[in-house]
């Protein structure tokens, strides 16, 4: 089933682009795209803890299962100033 996945912020820069399509698994969770995204982009994993999703205007955890055509938001964690 195809996702659509926007990056944010420095993931932006990692992964070389804001957004992409990708195919994953059905039953697949958040867990399993960004498992999928970091063997595409080892660099991603050293965000991996500070990681923040959302699935269209609302967070999700990894265990979130992923729907056909959901649009999921990769950001790094968010800073007040």
């Amino acid at each position: 089933m195809k996702v659509h996945v926007q990056f944010f912020s420095r993931l932006c820069d990692l992964v070389g682009r804001s957004e992409m399509d990708l195919d994953v698994p059905a039953e697949g969770t958040v867990a399993d795209l960004l498992e999928l995204l970091y063997s595409r982009t080892p660099a991603l994993r050293e965000w991996d803890k500070s990681i923040l999703v959302a699935s269209g205007v609302e967070f999700v955890g990894r265990d979130y299962v992923l729907k056909s055509e959901d649009r999921i938001s990769i950001m790094p964690p968010v800073q007040g100033g």
